[in-house]
């Protein structure tokens, strides 16, 4: 990891692959970077909430939308991914320990990550893209029933990193369309009507639990330079 204060004077920083915690839709990452510095990466369903870098606590920081330049890979299906800071600008917040000047400094990294459990589950969707990526939809965001803008039934799935999967129906349970929202590329792919092969959801149980099913499930972007190829299962809780 390069560090550049606000000087201009840069120097760089080892940080060996972080392994990340979850606590409902809250990820953290924290990376020991020698010499009792760190430098932590939190994120709620997939947005940044804060970046932080200091020796021991604190020195510099941004919270929000301040906190730019950063991008997250796909985590493969081992819960690995990469983090990339790119010019990511950190606000002096305390007394620095090791010389820097003051003013804020800026980050510039390619990072690794461990233990992303927002891909890895026993029922779930694996998703293969069109550049060759793919990873896991897990549902621990959660999952509902609502009623669209026509009346007919949307059913709808999230994980923790901010991701959703909607399947609608017509009022005979038809499958009109299936689109999944990717926070990370920040755009929707969809499949409509008979376009949407593989797909099929089970009459509800006992419990009023269905099963949705998705095999060779192709999805596209409005323009057609993405797609994603669906393979799996989610569960819808009963009422």
């Amino acid at each position: 990891m390069q560090l550049t204060s606000s000087a201009g004077k840069t120097k760089q920083l080892c940080a060996d692959s972080a392994l990340a915690s979850q606590t409902g839709s809250r990820r953290r990452y924290r990376y020991s970077l020698g010499r009792d510095a760190y430098l932590l990466i939190d994120t709620t369903a997939g947005a940044v909430m804060r970046v932080e870098y200091g020796h021991r606590s604190p020195e510099y920081g941004c919270d929000g939308e301040a906190c730019s330049g950063l991008s997250f890979g796909k985590p493969d299906f081992n819960g690995r991914q990469e983090i990339t800071l790119s010019d990511t600008r950190l606000a002096r917040e305390a007394p620095v320990d090791d010389g820097t000047q003051d003013g804020p400094v800026t980050l510039t990294a390619r990072l690794g990550a461990l233990g992303n459990v927002g891909a890895v589950c026993d029922t779930g969707v694996t998703l293969n893209f069109s550049d060759n990526s793919y990873t896991r939809f897990c549902a621990f965001g959660g999952n509902g029933y609502a009623q669209g803008e026509d009346g007919t039934p949307v059913y709808s799935f999230s994980n923790v990193d901010g991701g959703v999967i909607r399947l609608r129906t017509d009022r005979n349970g038809s499958i009109r369309s299936v689109e999944m929202s990717d926070a990370s590329a920040g755009d929707t792919l969809r499949c409509v009507a008979a376009a949407c092969a593989g797909v099929s959801f089970s009459p509800p149980d006992a419990r009023g639990g269905r099963t949705l099913s998705l095999f060779g499930t192709q999805l596209h972007s409005a323009d057609g330079s993405r797609s994603a190829t669906l393979n799996g299962q989610l569960l819808l809780s009963g009422d």
